[in-house]
């Protein structure tokens, strides 16, 4: 239930701090959640991006400055938790694996709520008044066809930042709980194409970008590696020669969260640094994934942290191609 608002006046100079705790911190402790959005509006996506199968949700759209550089470089090598990246660590680990949930509140608009791997929320889309988080949410829905969030199926992909912390995550709604690959997953070496999204600090500034992604797995060896390419702005602007390497991973077809090491290039060459990734299957089936991933540079020139979200083609529906009406219709 929500919050006494007046206990939330009081408490509004410590949610930053509650707030980071929440966001990676892996110590106890009780914690003062944000007070959930009131009624009157829902999270809705905004435009594709270009090139991009993925939307901004309109009210989560953060911006930021060149001040998350640091963060950005702790998060880039810190070893994910699942499909969560952040500069909040222990012994080198991710401290806290971040979801996004969809809910109702008491008005009974929905609400996109990101919670960490204790259930305590950290943000809220729309955003609450006493949210100091900056969050920039995407989605894979369309948009337009405004689905009923609560059971439709999507896939969403978040970066965060706070005065000291940064973080990115690959969530899915409604979750599908880790399970063993059954009959339908691939065999043999199977290509997943999709997108990513993230955070990228050099030359002095920071800002979101989006970019193509390419995972293949070995179901023989039980291994994947991949790579981010074709890095650009939002709005399109090519961040030319500047690519990421996935290094490959052993994955266990149980289904639980894989990952490695990072290695990036320019149109210099490679650049020394580093960083990891981690991701975990979507479906059940081995075919899709989500995941983060970071590098950064030795000399501090450039650093970055994002998320993304692959899949292997469909398969090709039964029926004449020459008829997309009738084809694969009784």
């Amino acid at each position: 239930m929500p919050r006494d608002i007046r206990i939330m006046a009081l408490a509004a100079a410590l949610c930053l701090a509650l707030a980071l705790s929440g966001c990676g911190g892996g110590g106890g402790g009780a914690r003062m959640e944000p007070t959930p959005p009131a009624s009157g509006g829902e999270p809705t996506p905004g435009p594709r991006l270009e090139s991009s199968n993925l939307s901004p949700i309109i009210g989560a759209e953060a911006d930021f400055g060149p001040e998350v550089a640091e963060a950005l470089a702790r998060a880039a090598r810190a070893v994910p938790n699942g499909a969560s990246q952040s500069s909040s660590v222990e012994n080198g680990r991710t401290a806290d694996e971040m979801s996004v949930s969809v809910v109702r509140d008491e008005g009974g608009s929905l609400v996109y709520e990101v919670r960490d791997d204790e259930d305590r929320l950290v943000a809220s889309v729309p955003k609450t008044p006493d949210q100091d988080i900056r969050l920039a949410l995407f989605t894979d829905l369309i948009p337009g066809i405004e689905p009923d969030l609560s059971s439709y199926p999507h896939e969403l992909l978040g970066v965060w930042a706070t005065a000291d912390e940064a973080g990115a995550f690959w969530s899915r709604s409604p979750e599908i709980p880790a399970a063993a690959f059954d009959a339908t997953s691939p065999t043999g070496t199977a290509t997943y194409e999709g997108d990513a999204v993230g955070l990228r600090a050099a030359n002095g500034a920071a800002a979101k970008f989006v970019a193509d992604v390419e995972m293949v797995a070995d179901f023989g060896a039980n291994t994947v590696n991949g790579r981010v390419e074709k890095f650009r702005s939002l709005a399109g602007k090519a961040i030319e020669g500047f690519s990421v390497s996935l290094g490959a991973a052993p994955f266990s077809p149980q289904g639980e969260p894989f990952g490695g090491d990072t290695t990036a290039s320019d149109a210099g060459g490679g650049i020394p640094g580093g960083g990891k990734w981690g991701a975990r299957w979507s479906d059940g089936k081995g075919r899709t994934m989500g995941g983060t991933f970071g590098f950064a540079a030795d000399d501090g020139s450039v650093s970055l942290l994002g998320a993304f979200s692959a899949a292997v083609e469909p398969e090709a529906a039964p029926g004449n191609p020459d008829d997309p009406v009738s084809s694969g219709s009784p």
